[in-house]
């Protein structure tokens, strides 16, 4: 496996993920003007806005929209997988989304977008204040009654579903031990925060919820050995373990895909967060 071959593109084609993304859109989409402007931040693979364009097209809009990610690979993979239309335009941008208002400044004109969205990617960015810097900026560059979508399957209850816990524990019992890994349990992989955690950052930055959800995706063996192959999963997978020797991405990788194997359940349930929120209008001074 090289490094070339390591990227969120392959979980973006897991049919239950982007269905779970897609339903999410399509309540996104509904609330839009026709024509739009969007700004999709860590778009990765360019799953949203290929969504977008889809559910777009469907209804007969108009749009443009604008997808930022920081890895120039992934940006590749985006332009590559995610024509625009006749109707509907697409930019990929390098950018940072702690700093969105920078990447976009050129692309946007001073009306601001109709709306924008991450999606599973605000755990990736770390610290409260980081996370809060990409809310502000998404509030930033979108106008009054804009709207948000985000959603995670990192949150504190994304596991609180019938067998999850049991085997996503399996999964990374065998990953260690395929690793041979030692464990240092006062170390956090990724950051699981409430829903509530992220409602409150959210309504800081000027929006309010109008639409919340939980889904409940049913993952496959095969799209678990596809987020194995995503190298941000994997070190957040391994951030809490050590080892004897250097061990490289390729080999992590590997050892999570194979991992998967021992799972005794054939789908592991977990839950996606998803919020839909509107920009609220700014008091007349």
């Amino acid at each position: 496996m090289t490094q070339n071959n390591l990227h969120f593109g392959h979980f973006s084609e897991i049919p239950e993920y982007r269905e779970v993304n897609r339903e999410l859109i399509a309540q996104l989409i509904d609330r839009l003007p026709n024509p739009f402007v969007h700004v999709d931040v860590a778009t990765g693979a360019g799953l949203i806005p290929q969504l977008l364009v889809e559910q777009a097209t469907a209804r007969g809009y108009h749009g443009q929209i604008i997808a930022v990610d920081r890895n120039a690979e992934a940006l590749e993979i985006a332009r590559a997988a995610t024509p625009g239309t006749a109707d509907i335009s697409v930019t990929f941008l390098e950018g940072d989304a702690r700093d969105i208002p920078t990447a976009v400044a050129e692309h946007l004109t001073d009306d601001g977008a109709d709306s924008v969205s991450i999606h599973d990617a605000i755990h990736e960015i770390d610290g409260e204040e980081g996370q809060r810097q990409v809310f502000a900026g998404l509030a930033e560059i979108t106008h009054d009654n804009a709207f948000l979508s985000i959603n995670s399957s990192f949150t504190s209850n994304s596991m609180e579903v019938g067998h999850s816990m049991r085997g996503h524990g399996e999964w990374k019992l065998h990953f260690v031990r395929l690793t041979g890994g030692k464990r240092d349990r006062q170390v956090e992989t990724l950051a699981y925060r409430t829903p509530d955690d992220y409602k409150q950052m959210i309504t800081d930055a000027g929006f309010v919820v109008v639409h919340e959800e939980d889904r409940v995706v049913q993952l496959t063996h095969s799209a678990l050995k596809a987020i194995s192959r995503y190298p941000e999963f994997v070190r957040g997978m391994a951030r809490d373990l050590t080892f004897t020797r250097d061990v490289t991405m390729d080999e992590l990788s590997d050892a999570m895909s194979a991992a998967v194997d021992h799972i005794r359940f054939d789908l592991v349930p977990r839950i996606w967060y998803g919020v839909i929120a509107q920009k609220a209008a700014s008091s007349p001074t």
